[in-house]
């Protein structure tokens, strides 16, 4: 709806289409383009195993468009050697065709730099830094086969995603996260700076200085602080460049956080007192840029309104995307929000990348959405990529919000050391022969004597649910989940214990194990059909 008409009445008008599309079935899903916001550049459908990520764009000297993504995914060999796909516009953004598709990059930026194209990023998930330029417009690009063709990091692991460059007292900057520091998600992540003078040839990794790279230190926040990542390069008011990061934590407000880098680009440093700031928005990756014009800062991000805070942690919950304004980096205010969608879990609206063109802002965004097919398979495992055309931009306010829903009604309950909050899931008794789904006649077998009499939390099949833990004091989480679910099981172990259900299969489920310390909160991953189930202590009707 970023094209949408800003009158009163055409506001109206597009609630009333989004309302009925959201509501007259499966005829109306197969009506893809009207019902996805924005111009579908691709789609992906979920069962392909193929999910859109980076997406990324550039604006052409010759007025075209380029814009790009890759793909993750189970069947993506994102691990190994991923795929990119560069598409091209020559009508502002109406209409698309791909032109290339690109072997071994991954989280990639695309950007223009003296008359060619680049896109820079990682050569997998996790992997070496590269650039490949293009000197005919996106068309054929170059081959990062070493250090003087591109790759500019011949070993190690890092991590990065589509983030602005910014050119700045003749140097280009861009930031980067060195991901060596173990192997968990977040945690493994140091933020740094890499720059290169602006007349050097950016494939050579000797033009490059790299800063040094910044560990997390887990007390920062009052002991929240979980991760920063997919950093920022900007001018601060004062002609600095700084690295404004996103920062993962495990409740509210979403923040970002803001590192200083040195005028030779080769040191970097954070002040944990004044270097965080309130960033709606800032749980996910969000791209800022500074706007010559009012010499003020702009962003695209993905905040999670007040009434969706019950659906899980910051980083997880992606149903709106909105307009941000700063006059300083420091103070922003959300401008104006531009699509939402009151489903949380299978709807979301992310890592957008945008540029200034005129009175405009033109983006493109990794789009969660009804296809027709299923939808997506979550909320992140984006089915679309879509280009946005946000007009009069700078004269947004709230009052040009789309109309935003409220959320489905959240469950709240304490059990025992554990606050369950959510929606899709209710409390029930764990034995074999209890019913195993809210929607379904079948039920639990074979479950383990060590269980029985526990409780569990009861879901509907193939209907996605949301459920967040919080620990009142130290506790010991069990899981249970299929094996195809338990591959994304990240931090649980597993038990060994196994029952199942009697579906046709007779489906098995596994339990894993997982520690909360006090205070620690934790969104409890779901899968396929079956989902995810904590199983809980104590008997219906007794003490949890």
């Amino acid at each position: 709806m970023l094209n949408r008409l800003t009158t009163p009445a055409g506001k109206r008008l597009c609630f009333l289409i989004f309302l009925w599309l959201l509501c007259c079935g499966n005829d109306a899903a197969q009506a893809q383009s009207p019902k996805v916001p924005g111009v579908v550049i691709h789609h992906s459908p979920a069962s392909s195993g193929l999910y859109i990520g980076s997406p990324s764009l550039a604006l052409l000297a010759n007025g075209d468009y380029l814009a790009s993504h890759d793909y993750f995914g189970p069947k993506s060999a994102e691990h190994q050697c991923p795929t990119v796909q560069v598409f091209r516009s020559s009508d502002r953004g109406v209409s698309w065709a791909r032109t290339a598709a690109l072997k071994c990059l991954f989280w990639h930026t695309l950007f223009v730099h003296r008359g060619n194209v680049y896109l820079m990023g990682t050569d997998k998930h996790h992997g070496r830094i590269v650039i490949r330029r293009s000197t005919d417009n996106g068309q054929t690009w170059s081959e990062p086969r070493d250090t003087s063709t591109g790759l500019l990091t011949p070993a190690g692991q890092y991590h990065t995603a589509p983030m602005p460059l910014v050119e700045h007292n003749g140097r280009l900057w861009r930031a980067f996260e060195d991901a060596m520091g173990g192997t968990e998600w977040g945690k493994r992540y140091s933020a740094g700076m890499l720059s290169i003078p602006v007349e050097a040839d950016l494939l050579n990794a000797a033009n490059w200085t790299f800063s040094n790279f910044l560990p997390r230190t887990p007390e920062w926040l009052n002991g929240k602080f979980q991760a920063w990542l997919e950093g920022n390069a900007v001018v601060a008011p004062d002609g600095q460049v700084v690295n404004v990061l996103r920062v993962q934590t495990p409740d509210y407000p979403e923040r970002a956080a803001i590192v200083t880098i040195s005028a030779d680009g080769k040191t970097a440093s954070f002040d944990p007192v004044a270097g965080f700031i309130e960033f709606p928005g800032g749980g996910k990756k969000f791209s800022i840029r500074r706007d010559l014009r009012t010499k003020t800062y702009w962003a695209l991000a993905t905040p999670v309104l007040e009434q969706f805070k019950t659906a899980g942690v910051p980083g997880s919950v992606r149903n709106t995307l909105a307009l941000m304004h700063s006059p300083d980096l420091r103070k922003w205010e959300t401008r104006c929000l531009l699509w939402h969608h009151p489903d949380t879990a299978r709807h979301g609206f992310q890592y957008p990348d945008w540029q200034f063109e005129g009175d405009d802002m033109v983006a493109v965004v990794r789009v969660a959405f009804d296809d027709g097919e299923g939808g997506a398979h979550n909320n992140h495992d984006a089915n679309y990529l879509t280009f946005n055309r946000i007009r009069n931009f700078r004269e947004l306010t709230m009052k040009d919000s789309v109309p935003v829903s409220r959320p489905t009604a959240a469950v709240r309950i304490e059990a025992g050391s554990l606050v369950l909050t959510g929606t899709g899931f209710e409390l029930a008794a764990f034995d074999s022969g209890a019913t195993a789904f809210a929607n379904r006649n079948y039920v639990w077998r074979e479950v383990p004597d060590k269980y029985r009499g526990w409780r569990f939390t009861r879901l509907s099949g193939g209907e996605r649910a949301q459920l967040a833990v919080k620990a009142k004091q130290d506790t010991r989480l069990h899981l249970a989940a299929t094996q195809k679910t338990a591959t994304t099981l990240e931090g649980w172990t597993a038990t060994g214990e196994e029952f199942a259900y009697t579906d046709g299969g007779q489906t098995r489920m596994a339990v894993f194990t997982r520690d909360l310390k006090t205070g620690d909160e934790l969104t409890i991953p779901q899968g396929n059909w079956t989902g995810s189930m904590l199983l809980i202590p104590g008997r219906p009707g007794g003490d949890l």
